[in-house]
């Protein structure tokens, strides 16, 4: 697509590698991403709703959801790992806390956002936002 002079966008899921694996799939996507070049990596929070298949797979025991701080701590994980230019952004209504910036100039105030929410917000509270969400 670039040699195409086509312009593209990666959108990220935080959550979906499942509890435990989210850090590592930020940096491995991060990997990914910094042999290509992106205008925009937009980063969403994986919302689970009962009638969904990954609900019924959780119900099943197949599947383990992370918790609303280890998405941020995926988050974070990501956003410490992508080295190419780019725009950042998580401002889609699955993000309770809402980012957005260019990296790299604007790795560190996004790394300190991160890190004060990682450090001051509760997980009830941040599971009570998921849990309200009616619709994405």
């Amino acid at each position: 697509m670039e040699q195409a002079g086509i312009s593209y966008r990666f959108f990220y899921l935080t959550g979906i590698s499942g509890e435990g694996n989210g850090e590592e799939g930020a940096k491995k996507t991060a990997e990914i991403c910094n042999q290509l070049h992106p205008e925009l990596i937009g980063a969403n929070m994986l919302t689970i709703y009962p009638q969904s298949a990954l609900y019924q797979d959780i119900k099943q025991g197949n599947w383990i959801e992370e918790s609303e701080m280890e998405k941020y701590k995926e988050l974070r994980s990501l956003v410490k790992h992508l080295k190419n230019p780019t725009a950042f952004a998580a401002l889609g209504a699955s993000n309770m806390i809402q980012l957005q910036g260019k990296l790299p100039e604007d790795r560190e105030k996004l790394l300190a956002v991160l890190d004060e929410i990682i450090g001051s917000q509760k997980e009830e509270k941040l599971r009570n936002y998921r849990k309200n969400l009616r619709h994405l």
